[in-house]
């Protein structure tokens, strides 16, 4: 997914995350326009990021207003999977 997002100019809004300003009100043009841009950038990734789970994990992220949010809900769930397994593995190790 890393190289995915890379490819596509948007690991960044992950890794950084995005901010929404609370009111847009006093920016300039530019800050605007900017604003824009990293809008975009974020709802790209969320969309990158639905398509390339499966349904259970589409069900973890569907409520994630960021990029960034969603990536940490993902990557949370798969350090629990890593654990879960490592603990049967020492089970059946154990059982052995």
């Amino acid at each position: 997914m890393k190289t995915l997002l890379g490819s596509q100019d948007n690991w960044d809004v992950v890794e950084n995350g995005h901010e929404e300003p609370v009111t847009t009100e006093g920016y300039t043009n530019a800050q605007l326009n900017a604003l824009k841009v990293v809008r975009a950038k974020d709802k790209a990734t969320l969309y990158l990021l639905y398509r390339a789970v499966d349904k259970s994990g589409f069900e973890k992220i569907a409520n994630a207003k960021s990029s960034k949010e969603a990536w940490d809900i993902l990557e949370k769930a798969k350090n629990g999977d890593e654990r879960v397994k490592q603990v049967r593995l020492q089970t059946l190790r154990g059982e052995l």
